[in-house]
């Protein structure tokens, strides 16, 4: 037997030749196949179809077309449903139910409609809410909301009313200072420690700045204006000694029922330059000239001699209370003391009734009313889009003052 490994080949090339068979070769070559046919049947059915696929950006689009369908059919459904609110709330609809027809507005005359001074007047919405609720959708909640004041607040204010009747809190937001090194040239000053509340001071220094610069005249004092509680006792304790108690009572209020206290009223009298010391009643021109203009700045004569019942005050030319421009200015045109004007408001002027409208002599437009208090917190409305202030009025509620 051949064991020789090399004779290996040979052998199984004759053993294939012999058997009828192809060699095998060596390093053959791969061979080259066909692709696969699809398999047919005989009928000429397909049963392995090709697939159609869609492409993933038709498909996306498609979806984006379905939601921003969605939106828009959600949408016009929210606009009739808001639409047919506001129609049943009076919103929309004829002009003439809004006052608004040809031009004209509800805004009525006082003088056409019998209320006392000529002011005029508008009728609020009577569409209004309750402060404990949230209003729908009415012409009141798009002009108005509403701010929280406490009852503290109602003690508050630059139209607080402070006399026999009403007691001074103390508890306040007036920012008292001295007028030395505050005040301008145009007047003159008792002492170094004077003092008033800054905004009023800086009404009073252009109120004596037109004076000056009306009369020529800078002798002006002021003699008197915040107290603290023990300097109202040691000026009533005086005026008692000197005068007994029924005439101090008739220019100097009880400790802690002076308007003094607020930093809001001044006593003027007058110091000359040659030095001479004289009271509003000897020059009668100074006394004139600020009861005819001092409401510009925002001032009132308070004591006046005619009003004297009501205020339970003899009759003091030289005593100025800050009040506010549009307030001073109505009280002015239509003699009424502080006492009288808070009651107006309370009574005729109800944030739910008549505001009180008034135009004052620079063409200025202010709209005022009356908000009662309602306890520990009440629900002030105020204007959204226009300027305010809210003050107490030291009794029983608010008065807010919008400009127009």
């Amino acid at each position: 037997m051949n064991n020789n490994p090399n004779n290996r080949p040979r052998q199984n090339q004759q053993y294939n030749q012999q058997n009828g068979q192809r060699p095998v070769q060596q390093n053959r070559q791969p061979v080259q196949r066909q692709p696969m046919q699809q398999r047919t049947n005989y009928n000429g059915y397909n049963p392995y179809p090709p697939v159609k696929h869609k492409s993933r950006r038709k498909a996306y689009r498609a979806a984006g077309l379905v939601v921003l369908s969605v939106i828009i059919l959600v949408m016009l459904f929210v606009s009739v449903i808001i639409f047919a609110a506001r129609c049943a709330t009076g919103q929309i609809g004829d002009p003439s139910d809004t006052g608004e027809k040809n031009g004209t507005s509800d805004l009525v005359n006082d003088s056409a409609s019998g209320s006392a001074g000529g002011d005029t007047i508008i009728e609020a919405p009577t569409t209004t809410r309750s402060p404990e609720t949230e209003p729908e959708t009415t012409a009141l909640a798009a002009t108005f909301e509403y701010v929280t004041k406490t009852e503290a607040d109602m003690h508050k204010g630059y139209l607080i009313l402070v006399n026999y009747q009403n007691a001074y809190s103390f508890d306040t937001d007036f920012k008292i200072q001295t007028f030395y090194g505050n005040r301008n040239k145009s007047y003159k000053l008792r002492d170094t420690l004077v003092s008033l509340d800054s905004y009023a001071m800086d009404w009073c220094n252009q109120m004596m700045a037109a004076f000056e610069a009306d009369t020529g005249k800078h002798d002006i004092l002021v003699n008197s204006a915040y107290r603290t509680m023990e300097e109202q006792e040691s000026i009533y304790s005086a005026r008692v000694s000197a005068y007994g108690e029924e005439y101090a009572k008739s220019y100097v209020q009880l400790p802690g029922y002076s308007e003094h206290h607020t930093g809001l009223a001044i006593d003027f009298t007058i110091y000359t330059d040659a030095g001479e010391s004289k009271t509003f009643d000897a020059m009668t021109d100074y006394p004139q000239w600020l009861t005819a203009n001092a409401h510009r700045f925002g001032y009132i004569q308070r004591y006046a001699s005619d009003k004297t019942d009501i205020t339970k005050v003899a009759y003091e030319n030289w005593h100025y209370r800050y009040v506010g421009k549009p307030h001073a200015y109505y009280m002015v045109q239509n003699n009424l003391c502080l006492e009288e004007y808070i009651e107006k408001l309370r009574g005729h002027h109800t944030f739910d009734g008549e505001h009180l409208l008034i135009t004052d002599d620079e063409g200025a437009s202010w709209e005022i009313y009356f908000v009662p208090s309602a306890g520990e917190t009440t629900q002030v409305p105020v204007p959204k889009y226009q300027e305010y202030t809210i003050s107490g009025n030291n009794v029983d509620g608010f008065i807010v003052t919008m400009k127009g």
